[in-house]
């Protein structure tokens, strides 16, 4: 909160990944659904449910699937506590995640950017895109009127 006050720039750790809280009771009611082909392990932690491409959580080796016990020394028994966790890395800094994948403990280490960087880049991003589709309908010119509404 101090440096807020003082003008400096807070820095949040991001991944690119989407997390569901994992309980033993979750995984037994998911693996009761006959439909799903997946077995999901009945533990505590966090279920890596999305990867962004290109992230950290991509870049880093966290897979789809991935349970996640660990940030660094801290146990994860939720989705907010792995969420938590991150928020207060350093950006920048190797993490060490202690994952549950296929049935096997494996311990990978992730690089979490930071948020206001990722959002910056996310924004860029996003105008260029813009940019890119107004000099394609431009370019359409007299055709535009044979455009669908």
């Amino acid at each position: 909160m101090h440096d807020l006050s003082e003008g400096k720039e807070i820095r949040h750790g991001y991944l690119g990944c989407q997390l569901t809280t994992c309980t033993p009771e979750w995984a037994r009611e998911n693996n009761a659904d006959t439909s799903s082909n997946s077995k999901i392990p009945e533990v505590y932690g966090a279920l890596v449910h999305k990867i962004y491409r290109k992230t950290s959580a991509h870049l880093g080796g966290l897979k789809e699937n991935d349970i996640i016990q660990k940030v660094g020394s801290e146990t994860v028994r939720s989705a907010s506590d792995a969420s938590r966790l991150i928020d207060l890395a350093t950006p920048g800094e190797n993490i060490p995640f202690t994952i549950l994948r296929n049935g096997n403990i494996k311990i990978i280490n992730v690089k979490p950017k930071d948020m206001s960087t990722t959002q910056k880049e996310l924004q860029r991003e996003k105008q260029r895109r813009l940019k890119d589709e107004r000099h394609r309908f431009q370019e359409l010119g007299p055709f535009r009127s044979l455009l669908p509404d």
